[in-house]
């Protein structure tokens, strides 16, 4: 299966996760809202980029019984690809 092609938007979302990954040893997760003020682009293209990255397998999105995204966290392929990204 030929590896399918970030966005611009998408690599960044992943580098950000890495980032904070990286910086908290793995021990936490970015919220969601953070990440759209770290990105400071606009919330329904951000929200559009991570269920694409979440239906590829490369972040999970934790949600609350609303529904709504409450973090964001890589998965191991979301790492390894991140890594490569840097």
């Amino acid at each position: 299966m030929a590896a399918r092609r970030l966005s611009r938007l998408q690599r960044r979302i992943l580098k950000c996760l890495m980032a904070e990954y990286q910086r908290t040893r793995g021990g936490t997760s970015l919220a969601h809202f953070e990440l759209v003020q770290a990105l400071g682009g606009d919330k329904s293209n951000i929200s559009h980029s991570l269920r694409t990255l979440e239906e590829r397998g490369l972040i999970t999105i934790g949600r609350t019984p609303g529904g709504q995204a409450s973090y964001l966290a890589l998965t191991s392929e979301g790492r390894k690809v991140a890594l490569k990204l840097e």
